[in-house]
């Protein structure tokens, strides 16, 4: 049988005190005398109470729960912005969750009949309708922009974390190795999706191509097929160089170019995105696209404490810098 919340009628009962008096003491904006107060915070230790997070809500007090919404949970790069956060309000009774976009609308409703003081979304795929739907609910958003998004209504923040200028980075760095055929590899898809030209990584890419021929590796659902088509657009393209979307696709592509009888660097320079730890154990060591995780996970904080200030319309923005480091792989 399913054990019995405890309220805060069981703390006061406990305590020989009324309710009043047990929130009184939970929320330390009224005087208990000492000796009450003892007798409530014995109780709330024996029962094992705590405050529910959703009453406290309903109240219109923090439940310091934030909503992390991606679109892929495996990625190591969301798990570090959330530690990274933890960090920064270690003690303070924050709850941080992750969840996983697909463009599911009864996900999106979901979340928009929840409370919660925060969310973040960081996932590059999902719609921009979705978007505005929870930016409308008024709860503090923030998005990390991958993306080059339309301007959505209402209030909510931006963190732009460099991922247009660091592409330029990446397409400097392999000029600079003189490679003059740069492909650009994308993430796995499902169904037959094509690169989302609207992405900083792509756009980054296209801008440094300065009107050379692009040649874009997308529209793979798996490992073989990928394998399948860096094969296909070598053999017709003979690229030098590949520009991958992120880290783990470029440990892929890595797989695949050895397979082929090619060689990384000498053969095809490769470049990934998110210095993750996938990074350090390629062969070659993999050149990657740091994002300032730190400052991302700092910069989303100070963005929800400035949305619950003022609730006037407005759009609050932050622009952070990326690192190239640089490895054997180029």
């Amino acid at each position: 049988m399913m054990k019995q919340r405890v309220t805060r009628r069981d703390v006061a009962l406990r305590a020989g005190v009324s309710e009043t008096v047990v929130s009184y003491v939970l929320n330390a904006n009224r005087y208990v005398d000492s000796e009450k107060k003892e007798r409530v915070l014995r109780a709330v230790r024996e029962l094992g109470y705590f405050p529910s997070p959703v009453a406290r809500a309903l109240k219109g007090k923090d439940a310091h729960h934030v909503l992390f919404i991606v679109d892929d949970m495996s990625s190591e790069y969301f798990g570090s912005i959330i530690s990274e956060m933890e960090k920064l309000v270690a003690g303070k009774g924050f709850l941080f969750s992750l969840a996983c976009d697909r463009g599911d609308e009864n996900f999106v409703q979901t979340v928009c009949n929840w409370s919660f003081d925060g969310i973040v979304i960081g996932s590059a795929t999902i719609r921009e309708d979705d978007i505005q739907k929870i930016i409308d609910t008024g709860m503090p958003t923030v998005i990390l922009s991958m993306n080059d998004y339309p301007r959505f209504c209402g209030r909510y923040g931006l963190v732009f974390t460099g991922l247009k200028e660091g592409s330029l980075k990446i397409m400097e760095c392999f000029r600079a190795k003189g490679r003059k055929r740069i492909a650009f590899l994308d993430s796995f898809c499902i169904g037959d999706a094509p690169v989302d030209r609207t992405g900083f990584r792509y756009i980054g890419y296209k801008v440094a191509l300065n009107g050379q021929e692009e040649i874009v590796i997308d529209r793979c659902e798996d490992s073989a097929r990928l394998r399948k088509k860096i094969a296909e657009v070598y053999e017709g393209k003979h690229f030098d160089a590949l520009f991958c979307r992120t880290d783990r696709m470029a440990a892929e592509a890595m797989l695949a170019l050895s397979a082929m009888g090619l060689s990384v660097p000498d053969d095809v320079s490769v470049v990934g995105v998110n210095n993750s730890r996938i990074a350090m154990y390629t062969r070659p060591r993999l050149t990657s696209l740091a994002i300032r995780k730190d400052e991302v996970a700092r910069a989303t904080l100070q963005l929800f404490a400035l949305l619950k200030k003022n609730r006037e319309e407005e759009v609050l923005t932050v622009q952070l810098e990326t690192d190239l480091i640089e490895r054997e792989s180029v």
